[in-house]
Formats: C-alpha cells, sequence, structure tokens
C-alpha cells in the first residue's frame, strides 16, 4: 500500500487551523446539545418526559455504539471520504434540531421515543465517521509536532467546553428551566454549533490516503487471546461500575433535588473542568514515572468520598455537592491519564490494533447502555423508602448515590487488574 501524499507546509498548517475550529465549536454543541447536558435535561423534564426516564437517554446514546463496528466494513468502502464525513457530521446535528422541533408536539407519551430515536441516531452518525475523521486528523499532524499539536488542541477545546458551559447557564438562569420554548431555542443555538463545526472541516485540505486496511470481524476474537487487555478491560468495568448507573442523572439531582440555580450549576461545572484542567499536565508526568496503578489507588478513595457527598444535600444546603464536584476534578484526571496509559500498555505493537480499541470502546459504552437501563427500575425501587438519617430525610436519589459510593468500596479491588507500573512501562518501551 503506498503512503498518503504529505501536505505542503502551508497546507498543513491550515488545515491544522481549521481542525482546532471544529474541535472548538464541537465542544460548543457538545456542551449545549448532548444528550445529559443542563439544557437537554432540563429540556426534557420541561416537556413532560419523566425524570427517572433520563437513564434510558444514557443507554441509547451507548449503544449507538455498535454502529462503528457494524457499519466499519460498508463506510470503508466509500470512496470519497471526505464528502461522507461532512454530510453525516451535518446531519447528527440536524436530527437534533428536527426532534427538538418535533417533540413537544407529540402526545407526552411518545415524547421521550421521540428523543431517544433523535439522540441515538446523532450519536449513531458521530460513530460512524470517528475512526475516518480521526484518521484524516492523524495524517495532517506531522510526527515532529504531535504532541505538541494535541495538547495545544486540548487546551483550546477545554477553553471552548468552560465559555459555554457558563453560557449555558446564563442562559438558563434567564428563560427558567421550565420555560420548554425558551430551552428549545437555546438547543437550536447549540446544534448551529454542530453544523459550523462540521462546516470547518470543508476548509480542511485531506491528503490523498492510500486504501484503509481491511477490517475483518474475525480480527475480534485475536482480542481475547490477549491476557493482559482482557484482564484490563475487566478491570476497567468492575472499577468505573458504579458510574454506569450514576451518569445520567447528576443534572436530574442538580435541578429536581437540590434545586440549584441554573449559574450555579454551570459554575460548579466550570469549577471541576478547571481544577482537571490545571492537573492534567502534571499528572500525566507523575504516570510517566510511577505507572497507572499507584495512581489508581489513589483515585478511588476521591471517587468514593464523591457519591457519599450527595446524602448531604438538600434544597439550601449545596456546599457538599459544590465541594464533590471540586475534588472529583482530581480524580478524573487521573483516570484521564492513567487509563489511557495502562491500556496502551495492554495492545501489542504489531496486527489488528483497531480490532482492540473496537472491543474496548463497545464493552465501554455497552456498560453504560446497560447500566442506563437498569438505573430506571433501581430508581422505582429506592424511590418507595424513607429513610431518615439524623435531621435528614434522605429520598430515592440520596440513596441511590450513597449505594454507588458503597458499590465503590469492593470496585477497588479492581485496580489489581490493571498491569504493574513495571509492566507498563516495559511495554511502552517496547
Amino acid at each position: 500500500m503506498s503512503a498518503p501524499a504529505r501536505l505542503n507546509k502551508q497546507e498543513t498548517r491550515e488545515s491544522l487551523g481549521w481542525f482546532n475550529w471544529n474541535v472548538s465549536l464541537r465542544g460548543a454543541f457538545e456542551t449545549i446539545g448532548g444528550g445529559t447536558t443542563l439544557v437537554f435535561t432540563a429540556f426534557a423534564l420541561a416537556i413532560g418526559v419523566p425524570r427517572d426516564a433520563m437513564g434510558y437517554f444514557t443507554a441509547v446514546i451507548s449503544c449507538a455504539c455498535i454502529v462503528q463496528l457494524l457499519g466499519m466494513p460498508v463506510a470503508g468502502r466509500v470512496r470519497r471520504r471526505k464528502r461522507f464525513i461532512l454530510a453525516v457530521a451535518v446531519a447528527e446535528p440536524l436530527l437534533i434540531v428536527a426532534a427538538v422541533l418535533v417533540t413537544p408536539l407529540l402526545p407526552p407519551e411518545l415524547r421521550p421515543l421521540s428523543l431517544g430515536v433523535a439522540v441515538f441516531t446523532a450519536a449513531a452518525c458521530l460513530h460512524l465517521t470517528r475512526p475516518f475523521s480521526d484518521d484524516w486528523l492523524a495524517t495532517t499532524i506531522p510526527s515532529g509536532l504531535r504532541g505538541r499539536y494535541i495538547g495545544r488542541r486540548i487546551r483550546i477545546s477545554s477553553f471552548a467546553i468552560v465559555a459555554s458551559t457558563l453560557a449555558v447557564g446564563a442562559g438558563v438562569e434567564v428563560l427558567g428551566k421550565d420555560n420548554a420554548d425558551g430551552l428549545a431555542l437555546l438547543l437550536v443555538l447549540g446544534a448551529l454549533f454542530g453544523v459550523g463545526a462540521a462546516l470547518t472541516l470543508a476548509r480542511a485540505t485531506k491528503p490523498v490516503v492510500r486504501e484503509p486496511a481491511t477490517f475483518a470481524m474475525s480480527d475480534l476474537l485475536v482480542v481475547w487471546r490477549t491476557r493482559p487487555f482482557v484482564r484490563l478491560t475487566a478491570g476497567t468495568v468492575l472499577l468505573m461500575l458504579p458510574f454506569y448507573f450514576a451518569g445520567a442523572y447528576y443534572q436530574v439531582f442538580n435541578l429536581e433535588v437540590a434545586r440549584m440555580r441554573p449559574w450555579l450549576i454551570a459554575a460548579m461545572g466550570v469549577g471541576y473542568l478547571l481544577v482537571k484542567l490545571l492537573l492534567t499536565p502534571a499528572l500525566g508526568r507523575i504516570c510517566d514515572r510511577v505507572g497507572a496503578r499507584p495512581l489508581l489507588w489513589a483515585m478511588c478513595p476521591i471517587y468514593m468520598a464523591f457519591f457519599l457527598c450527595f446524602p448531604l444535600v438538600e434544597p439550601g444546603r449545596v456546599w457538599p455537592l459544590i465541594a464533590a464536584w471540586a475534588f472529583v476534578g482530581v480524580a478524573d484526571g487521573i483516570y484521564g491519564v492513567a487509563a489511557p496509559a495502562a491500556l496502551y500498555g495492554t495492545i501489542p505493537a504489531e496486527g489488528s490494533r483497531p480490532a482492540y480499541f473496537a472491543v474496548y470502546n463497545l464493552i465501554s459504552l455497552g456498560c453504560f447502555a446497560i447500566g442506563g437501563v437498569l438505573a430506571v427500575p433501581l430508581l422505582g425501587v429506592l424511590h418507595t423508602i424513607d429513610w431518615s438519617w439524623g435531621p435528614a430525610q434522605l429520598g430515592g436519589y440520596h440513596l441511590f448515590y450513597t449505594l454507588c459510593g458503597l458499590v465503590m468500596i469492593p470496585c477497588t479491588a479492581a485496580v489489581l487488574l490493571f498491569p504493574a507500573a513495571r509492566n507498563t512501562k516495559a511495554r511502552s518501551a517496547g
């Protein structure tokens, strides 16, 4: 197979600039219109979607990852890759716009289904093009500038997310969290950022890339014979078990239980992002020195404390939640650098490497789908329990997050399934 044709310096510089615009605008789109964001959650609640049903949206978004696995053999045969990427990338936000405009007109019992179909289809568009858009970016970045460019790209996207988070908090504060029409307008505005993100790619030059390597379903069988990878994947599932249930209900808890004002929710989210952004470079250097496993051991108590702060929250007393989101940024920063470092150390340097990432992503996102579905009946049971703890009355969501914190305690042992520091370094060096 021939190598991709190189871009000249001017084409490379301009294309990388447009990729930065793409990640910035997409960050704004996902912050405003993502399926578990403040605006989307408030909109769904405002049009009558039951609050416990929010777990289903997380489930369908995660289930959409199967489209990548099943669609790669077909999409891989598309000859005009750039046109394909642009068309699907534009379709993703437009599907959200269609759902926002149509869903309020439907009977109440059909509204959760309408939103669910929309977020599934939109997520499927993202997953379908992600392997090809990632390859496009990878072939554009000069090898000598790869680390520097990716670091700058992460900083740019982080600033875009912080800015859009603050704007969203102010917008929901002004419009009101029960204002369905106003929230719909915000979601449409967010979708425009998504369309803009797609259109920036039209200005980037796509190298003439060699024919992609074939992807056979039989490659997936090879993955299961790599024992370090299998152990790490099992460890990831066990370590993240509480989050598969908890993730869909953060904004529901903020709005319905804590009764927080939207601007305060946004400020809390920005504080979390800043903590993670500021600590990630240092955590990466520490991970290079000591390996992933010691950092993961330090992470687990933070996650336990995070969940166990939720029972302390009630309307008018939200400081435990604000504190929880501030210090959990440290834990998420640890996981963000340690987990990929451990994963890369378990994947062989040769062979069908894409198959490993496909399996890992499918299992991880599949667990979020299963957890989102199972969380709905679990909350139904917990809502029937009336339990007092001192002067506090604990409702279903308090008990839900308490249970997540208690489950996190035995899940900590899953760190033992991650490769030891010396093994990770040896594989990385190899």
